[in-house]
């Protein structure tokens, strides 16, 4: 019996009667949820009733600093090995955010990695991803896109240092505006290793960091609801790290600029810090992977531009996995 393939509101893989679900965005009728990270858009099977979720311990710690209660849950460990049904599943570092994994599953004829979102490249706080050889490659290409090609971090981080100090002569306090999870620690990190200014992160952010410090990650910041960030705020000489969708109009003294992969379309300050893989990445990744078909999600408009760049790049037979009417079969 071939293993098959679909998107059914998350990458649902099914063989030989058992059938898992992936990064699920609404319900379904699959009892075996795997979440790949901690970010909202991949972490929505938490709420669903009736089904047994997957994830690592750290997603699961993050999830619960957004107020949820999760029940039905079994913890995983990169590199854990384990079977459902006919099905061997083994999860692989994603380099993503913290407690992020990518899942292979592995049948007699054939084997397909999910990659959720994923970093090919050590981070400041993380190691990124290592090839996984795989059959079927489904990836995401949320920069799937030739016009995303970030810079060196290490070049990029002086860059934002730079920035800042020249933002504080100028009297104003740098401000980043980033995801709470994954782009702030990473900020964070960044100015604790190339400045030697404070870091002050907002409350939201705060609780993310704890995290990432109780599953040693070294991090320094003050949360700003402490007093010690407001004295450390009113003397203008620090930065500060906000969620992007926090609304600083009323705060003249701030200066703000976004640390995203979109920041090549922003108009303002922006720098392209992102833990997502570039353009370059994603190609990189899937060449090291020598996978046989590549379906691509998680890009919106850039799945088909991806999949038409792997062919062309590559001679990899591709597809958006979203766009695909009926089941994707294996050959295998």
């Amino acid at each position: 019996m071939p293993l098959t393939v679909e998107w059914d509101g998350g990458v649902s893989v099914e063989y030989c009667g058992t059938r898992l679900i992936f990064d699920p965005q609404r319900k379904n009728r699959c009892s075996k949820i795997f979440i790949t990270h901690a970010h909202s858009d991949h972490s929505k099977g938490f709420s669903f009733k009736n089904s047994s979720k997957f994830s690592t311990g750290e997603t699961k710690e993050i999830v619960e600093t957004y107020g949820k209660e999760i029940k039905d849950w079994k913890r995983l460990r990169v590199r854990d090995e384990f079977k459902i049904g006919d099905l061997e599943i083994v999860c692989h570092n994603a380099g993503h955010v913290l407690g992020s994994v990518l899942y292979e599953v592995t049948t007699q004829e054939c084997n397909v990695v999910y990659t959720g979102d994923l970093q090919f490249k050590d981070s400041f706080t993380l190691k990124g991803a290592r090839p996984v050889p795989c059959d079927i490659l489904i990836i995401e290409c949320t920069f799937g896109s030739e016009g995303f090609r970030f810079p060196e971090r290490d070049t990029l981080a002086q860059e934002m240092a730079k920035w800042a100090l020249k933002t504080i002569k100028g009297g104003k306090i740098p401000t980043f505006k980033a995801d709470s999870l994954g782009n702030a620690q990473e900020i964070t990190k960044a100015f604790n290793m190339y400045s030697h200014l404070p870091v002050v992160v907002h409350w939201r952010v705060a609780q993310i960091s704890e995290v990432y410090r109780s599953n040693g990650q070294g991090l320094e910041y003050l949360s700003s609801k402490l007093e010690e960030a407001g004295d450390v705020t009113s003397s203008g000489e620090c930065i500060l790290i906000t969620p992007k969708n926090v609304n600083l109009a009323d705060h003249p003294e701030l200066e703000p600029a976004l640390a995203s992969g979109w920041a090549p379309w922003s108009k303002k300050n922006a720098f392209p810090l992102s833990d997502h893989a570039d353009f370059n990445q994603l190609i990189e990744f899937i060449d090291a992977c020598k996978p046989k078909t590549v379906l691509t999600c998680h890009g919106g408009r850039f799945n088909h531009t991806f999949a038409k760049q792997v062919e062309k790049r590559l001679g990899i037979q591709a597809r958006p996995l979203d766009l695909i009417p009926t089941k994707f079969v294996s050959e295998h």
